[in-house]
């Protein structure tokens, strides 16, 4: 009787306890952050200095005690991967989407990590104030777009080529974030102007739903590390070093 008794009061610990240990299988989550490539100053494919998306991720994963392991994808193949569940999350902000592909219940979406607005950028002499309906603009291929509906979206491969083409006359606009564009017009000695504003809002990690339950552990580390400025830091480490990191696209 002793040893029923003993068990009896063994097993609703063994059962907390199976709950509140990670499953090391279940919480290793995939993920691409590597955009188009050339995805600078948010990727740089350096090992040293990976870029403001890479070390943020890797932050908030190790704060939330998560094992994580990120694919170098073209950003098409990244959409494709993740809907056919081989990755488990990008990050990407809201602000990019439609109001139908926010809604997609696939996907749901951890709290806001850090601030990214993207501009419609043309060459200096251009008026200000573009209107985008019924336009050409250069957009960077496999990027999403919330209103490219009303406009003639002319793919590039990355934000470099975005700039080249704006150069050489190939489109009169392209839309592009402020960073990839400060960058790239440093590195191309090419002038631009940030015309309008285009989107603005914050990244967040897009998770496969089947993950729901890692959101909790997600969002406490994404506000453990805005609350104690870590977040700042590591933006700001390459925002004020900007037209010095490496250059070393594969």
């Amino acid at each position: 009787m002793r040893f029923i008794l003993i068990l009896y009061f063994l097993l609703p610990f063994a059962s907390v306890a199976s709950e509140d240990t990670p499953d090391p299988v279940a919480t290793t989550l995939k993920y691409c952050l590597s955009g188009s490539g050339n995805y600078y100053p948010y990727y740089t494919h350096d090992a040293d200095k990976p870029g403001i998306l890479p070390e943020i991720v890797k932050a908030i994963l190790t704060t939330a005690n998560i094992q994580g392991e990120n694919l170098e994808l073209p950003a098409k193949r990244t959409i494709q991967y993740l809907n056919s569940e081989q990755i488990d999350f990008d990050i990407l902000s809201p602000s990019w989407l439609t109001d139908e592909e926010k809604r997609n219940p696939k996907f749901v979406f951890s709290a806001p990590i850090m601030d990214i607005k993207e501009f419609v950028v043309t060459q200096q002499k251009t008026p200000k104030g573009p209107l985008l309906r019924g336009q050409q603009v250069g957009t960077v291929r496999g990027y999403y777009y919330h209103d490219d509906m009303l406009f003639e979206r002319l793919d590039f491969s990355s934000e470099r080529e975005l700039l080249q083409a704006l150069k050489m006359g190939r489109v009169d606009r392209i839309i592009i974030g402020d960073l990839p564009a400060r960058y790239w017009g440093e590195k191309l000695g090419i002038d631009f102007e940030l015309n309008a504003e285009h989107s603005s809002g914050s990244l967040h990690l897009r998770l496969l739903a089947k993950h729901r339950a890692l959101l909790p552990k997600l969002n406490a580390a994404i506000q453990v590390l805005r609350d104690s400025g870590r977040v700042v830091e590591i933006e700001q480490s390459y925002v004020t070093n900007l037209h010095s990191l490496p250059h070393n696209p594969h």
